[in-house]
C-alpha cells in the first residue's frame, strides 16, 4: 500500500489500508441501492441479475488479470472452497430481496437503514456464536440504540 499513498509511515499506511475498503463498500452500496431502486417494474429481476452477474464476471476477470500476481487461473481455481458458492447464493438473495423491497414501495433511505441495522444485530450474534467474539458494554449500548432505531422505523 506504501507505493499508492506516497508515504510509508506505518501508522498512516495501516489506517489507509483499513479505510479504503470501507469507502469502497459505502460508495458501492450507494450505487447498489440506487440501481436496485431504479430497476424498471416491467423488467424481470432475473434478467437484471443476468446482466449484473455478466458485468461482475467481466470486471472480476479483468481485475484478476491486472492485480493478481499468480496468473495461473487453473491454480487459482483449485483454492476455491464453499465460500465462493455461498457468496453467489447470498448475492442472489440480496439482489432479489432489494429489488422486491423497492418494488413494494419502501423508501431508499428507510429500507437500507432498516436492513443494515438488522444485519448488524444479526452479525453480532454470528460473531459471538461462531467466531468467539465478545460484546463490550459500549457495544451493548449500541445494540440498544439499534433496537430503538428499528422500532422508530417500523412502528
Amino acid at each position: 500500500m506504501c507505493f499508492i499513498v506516497n508515504f510509508c509511515n506505518k501508522e498512516k499506511t495501516y489506517m489507509i489500508s483499513q479505510l479504503w475498503p470501507i469507502i469502497l463498500v459505502v460508495l458501492s452500496n450507494i450505487m447498489y441501492n440506487i440501481a436496485s431502486k431504479s430497476v424498471p417494474k416491467n423488467c424481470s429481476p432475473f434478467v437484471i441479475l443476468i446482466v449484473t452477474y455478466l458485468t461482475a464476471t467481466l470486471l472480476s476477470f479483468i481485475f484478476y488479470l491486472i492485480f493478481d500476481l499468480d496468473k495461473n487461473i487453473k491454480s487459482a481455481f483449485s483454492n476455491i472452497n464453499w465460500s465462493g458458492f455461498f457468496l453467489g447464493l447470498s448475492m442472489v438473495g440480496l439482489e432479489i430481496g432489494f429489488i422486491f423491497i423497492y418494488r413494494s414501495g419502501w423508501k431508499i433511505s428507510t429500507a437500507s437503514l432498516l436492513v443494515n441495522i438488522l444485519l448488524a444485530l444479526a452479525l453480532i450474534a454470528v460473531g459471538i456464536v461462531f467466531y468467539n467474539e465478545s460484546l463490550t458494554v459500549r457495544q451493548i449500548i449500541g445494540v440498544v440504540f439499534c433496537l430503538i432505531g428499528v422500532s422508530a422505523l417500523i412502528l
